[in-house]
Formats: structure tokens, sequence, C-alpha cells
């Protein structure tokens, strides 16, 4: 039996460093992370670690994850000019108790 509560989040750790760039967003990014846009990324909790991504919806096509990938990437970069968002940073995760921050 599958758990059909569960979803997939498409997000980026919350390093110290990204931590600071998002503490200074960039001047004009600001609407990127607020939670009633549907451009905007979320920044939930997993357990001890801090994400910021995005939720897929149920039944997302497999061949538009890269393209999640690359959003999440240039939004980050947009928002933290100043952090490098390393290529393999953006990860799949899913757990039905991740819970939003903003």
């Amino acid at each position: 039996m599958y758990e059909l509560d569960k979803r997939l989040f498409v997000g980026i750790k919350i390093s110290a460093n990204l931590q600071a760039g998002l503490d200074n967003c960039a001047r004009g990014a600001e609407h990127y992370l607020k939670v009633d846009k549907p451009e905007a990324l979320q920044i939930v909790t997993l357990g001890a670690e801090k994400l910021i991504g995005r939720f897929l919806q149920d039944g997302f096509p497999v061949g538009d994850i890269d393209n999640v990938s690359r959003n999440v990437r240039s939004i980050v970069q947009l928002v933290a000019p100043r952090y490098r968002v390393p290529d393999n940073s953006v990860q799949i995760y899913v757990d039905c108790t991740v819970r939003s921050v903003n």
C-alpha cells in the first residue's frame, strides 16, 4: 500500500553561507520568497535540515525534473547572488513531515 499524502520537494539544503545570502536578499528579488507567488520558492524544514525549493504537483512529468532543478538553482542565484550554487546541490526529498517555514 502506498501513502498518498507524501509529496516530492525539489530543493537545496540551506548552509550557513546560503542562509547569509538569503538574509541579505538581493534588492528586488524578495518576491521569489513570498509564499503567495507562483514563481516563489518555499523554505521548509525536514528534520533538522532547512531546505529551499519547491513542491512538485502529483503526476509531475519525469522529463521536466531537470527544468525544475535549473529553475530552483537560478532563483537561488538571483536571491543570493554571492552564493555559488554547486551543480549537484539540488536534490529530491520526500517526507510527509516537511513543514513550511514561510
